[in-house]
């Protein structure tokens, strides 16, 4: 499957069959090719909590009101971003050559020192490219799945056991659909959404 087909086949689906268990090697391979998503300087703030008990599954389902997907998938994925990653800078560039370390750990730290909202944004949109990645991946092994915001983010915290300096950013059910994707709602043209050179410039056509 190339990317393209794994882009037009994906769909939020939710309705699953609860009887299907993705199996624990498929899901370990899951995350391993997620972990290809890029990152603000390679920090890659994303965590993931791998959720298969049904009574976790059931637990989040009510902290969602009740949306059911959310405890017939096999796997619900709570992706959380990590606020302090910028911390653990040398960590993630310890294989760079020294050279490389010494210019930029110390550059990383001073970058996102004092910005609250700067580190929140980076969390956000590093788990976000991750999320769309395991989505495709997903996808291309057989999957379906559905990515969420609506839920009770305090409560679905706990559920998890949230550490400090982590914010939930989305859940992502995946599992074996059961039934076809209803026709797509209305997608916008390119015109629509892409300008040559600036938000002022001719639509891309």
């Amino acid at each position: 499957m190339t990317v393209t087909e794994a882009l037009k086949k994906r769909r939020a689906i939710k309705e699953y069959d609860p009887e299907f268990v993705i199996p624990k090697e498929d899901i370990v391979q899951l995350f391993a090719k997620t972990l290809l998503s890029p990152s603000s300087f390679n920090l890659q703030h994303w965590r993931f909590a791998a959720v298969v008990d049904p009574a976790v599954k059931a637990r989040l389902c009510e902290a969602a009101w009740g949306q059911r997907h959310i405890s017939e998938a096999s796997l619900v994925v709570v992706l959380a971003g990590n606020l302090d990653a910028a911390e653990s800078a040398a960590e993630y560039w310890r294989h760079a050559p020294e050279r490389v370390q010494e210019k930029l750990v110390p550059q990383i730290g001073r970058f996102y020192a004092n910005n609250d909202r700067l580190k929140r944004d980076e969390a956000i949109r590093s788990a976000s490219l991750a999320a769309m990645s395991l989505m495709l991946v997903a996808t291309e092994m057989g999957y379906q799945t559905c990515p969420m915001i609506g839920f009770d983010f305090e409560k679905a915290s706990e559920i998890v056991a949230l550490p400090d300096g982590w914010i939930p950013v989305m859940m992502i059910t995946v599992g074996r659909g059961t039934r076809e994707p209803h026709p797509r709602a209305g997608q916008l043209r390119v015109e629509d959404v892409a300008f040559w050179n600036s938000f002022a410039g001719e639509p891309v056509k």
